[in-house]
């Protein structure tokens, strides 16, 4: 799928719109709930290195990894969306860095 992106990107550009990261979003979060959460997250990778810029990319990648169990690179991905954005669902991602820290080192009982 993501060969087949990049073909349409490159050989039809003028047919499709490849300047709007939503449509790669969804299709990472269709994959979420479709329990398919390792290609979640590659779709998310690309969805990141074409729209490095923008923090929701980010964001989205972020809970995919959370959901995959990648807690380290989770709680990366999250504060580069805030790097990016200070502002950016500040409430939320803070609280998902704070859920990744926690699977990271559970407390003990």
């Amino acid at each position: 799928a993501i060969g087949y992106y990049h073909r349409l990107k490159k050989d039809h550009r003028e047919k499709y719109k490849f300047d709007n990261e939503w449509e790669l979003n969804r299709l990472g979060y269709a994959l979420i709930a479709d329990e398919r959460i390792g290609d979640a997250v590659k779709i998310l990778k690309l969805l990141v290195s074409e729209f490095p810029n923008r923090p929701n990319p980010y964001d989205s990648l972020g809970e995919a990894y959370y959901l995959n169990g990648q807690y380290k690179l989770s709680i990366e991905t999250y504060k580069k969306a805030l790097e990016i954005d200070e502002n950016y669902n500040v409430d939320w991602i803070r609280d998902m860095i704070r859920k990744n820290q926690e699977k990271l080192s559970p407390k003990r009982r």
